[in-house]
């Protein structure tokens, strides 16, 4: 594996997800591997059974160091839930010489660094100014300019630190060590946004399975993130109401719409157990149930925009990805609701190699992994470890089976020589020592029987042996 190597770990609802890339030199990344696992124990991104967790992350792990033949020691981890949220803080220092220098910048940033947060419970995960004002102005890069008043709104993002510990721990325990704990939403643009986008705004809507990251772009930069404690799981328990216990997420994909009124009204078919008996669902009352629970996430999708505080005038391009994503018509869904007009599907497609779109994004749940590779990438690499592959020498004496330890006679018998019998010596009894067999020509012959023959051509062997050597003995 050649250049500098990225792990991510993503910890979902219902699965683990790891990947492992390697930073080229134009900054792309070369998927090399991604696998995942079915995960329990997490119920809306929280951390509700450690052994669950651990063993889903122990074999994604075990599998992915098999197939690249690594051994992955340090990786990012991305984290997505409702204990995760956004903060905006104001400070500003005043300047002595009215030029704004890197000083006053680094002053401004201590401050920041040392804010009390309201809640003991929470962390600080990670900060970034959003703007800068000089006497009241907005500027965008304040060093050099002139003023006698520095201020900043930072977005801080903020963690419940018992959440952040459990995941630390499932992912300790398997020998790894987290490199930087990744807010998922913060994180979720890299790879689809382009960077006309981020600039002028842009919504990234990944839907997950028990999680609905938002992230509100603009100007180049985060300005809000959150997630929803509701996802794709939420629309296959409101498919089970309807009587429906299995086949439940191939019925959605396959069958399922986004909008109702654009469905056809036929019957969905499908067979019972053993066969004996089958059910069948009208198409649209399916749809129907889809198409609730949808609205429900856009609604919640549009106060979080709201939170965001663009203004009136943000139009932004609205951006559906992760494995909920994958329903016919949801692109309609979420212009209809948000009020915006460019709203779509997205694959992660930005910063990475054309083979590793071809050989690895087989699907937008691998979305969020992909971003945390990205941002690794930007970050500085992982400790990995290259398993050195055995010489075909060695490979060969380590597969070769070890005897078995056998029991052993306490008198080994004496080898002799096994005395020549001529047929024509042997003589048979037909009524008695022998079969009747016919040959293909019609011709009668005896066969031998076969346990009076043997003692027979023993006796005859004997008596041969006798009468060659007199002085033979036999032991």
């Amino acid at each position: 594996m050649k250049g500098k190597q990225i792990v991510a770990v993503d910890v979902g609802s219902s699965n683990v997800v790891i990947a492992v890339g390697s930073e080229r030199e134009d900054g792309s990344v070369d998927i090399m591997g991604i696998v995942s696992e079915p995960v329990g124990g997490v119920v809306a991104g929280r951390i509700e059974n450690n052994e669950m967790v651990a063993r889903s992350i122990a074999a994604a792990k075990s599998k992915i160091e098999k197939q690249l033949g690594i051994h992955i020691t340090e990786a990012y981890a991305g984290m997505s839930g409702d204990f995760i949220r956004c903060a905006q803080v104001e400070d500003h220092v005043y300047v002595q010489d009215e030029g704004i220098t890197r000083r006053d910048l680094e002053e401004l940033n201590r401050r920041m660094l040392s804010v009390k947060l309201p809640d003991d419970r929470e962390i600080i995960i990670s900060m970034e100014p959003l703007r800068y004002m000089i006497d009241d102005r907005v500027v965008e890069e304040p060093c050099g300019a002139y003023g006698h008043k520095l201020a900043a709104t930072y977005n801080f993002v903020l963690c419940d630190k018992k959440m952040r510990d459990r995941l630390a721990g499932c992912i300790k325990s398997q020998g790894i060590t987290v490199k930087e704990f990744v807010p998922n939403a913060m994180i979720s643009h890299l790879g689809i946004a382009t960077t006309d986008e981020v600039v002028d705004g842009a919504v990234v809507i990944n839907l997950g399975a028990g999680i609905t990251d938002v992230s509100v772009l603009q100007g180049g930069k985060v300005r809000y993130a959150a997630s929803i404690p509701m996802g794709a799981n939420a629309i296959n328990d409101d498919i089970r109401s309807l009587s429906i216990t299995k086949y439940v997420e191939d019925l959605k994909i396959m069958y399922g719409s986004a909008i109702a009124d654009l469905c056809e009204d036929d019957l969905i078919v499908f067979p019972q157990k053993y066969h004996i008996m089958v059910k069948s669902i009208l198409r649209r009352n399916l749809v129907i149930a889809i198409e609730a629970r949808l609205k429900e996430i856009a609604d919640w999708v549009k106060k979080e925009i709201k939170e965001a505080q663009c203004g009136s005038r943000f139009r932004p391009a609205v951006l559906l990805t992760g494995g909920g994503s994958r329903m016919k018509d949801i692109e309609q869904l979420f212009a209809r609701e948000l009020g915006y007009e460019d709203v779509r599907v997205v694959y992660p497609e930005y910063d990475i190699t054309q083979e590793s779109q071809i050989n690895h994004i087989t699907t937008q749940a691998y979305s969020t992994v992909v971003s945390l590779l990205i941002h690794g990438a930007k970050r500085g690499s992982c400790a990995v470890a290259v398993v050195p592959t055995p010489s075909r020498r060695e490979a060969v004496e380590v597969a070769k089976p070890q005897s078995t330890p056998q029991m052993q006679s306490v008198v080994e018998p004496k080898e002799e020589k096994p005395i020549e019998v001529k047929p024509s010596t042997l003589t048979v009894d037909v009524e008695t020592d022998t079969n009747i067999v016919t040959k293909p020509d019609g011709d009668i012959v005896s066969k031998p029987s076969r346990v009076k023959g043997i003692f027979k051509k023993v006796w005859d062997s004997v008596n041969k042996g006798f009468s060659d050597d007199g002085d033979q003995e036999f032991d």
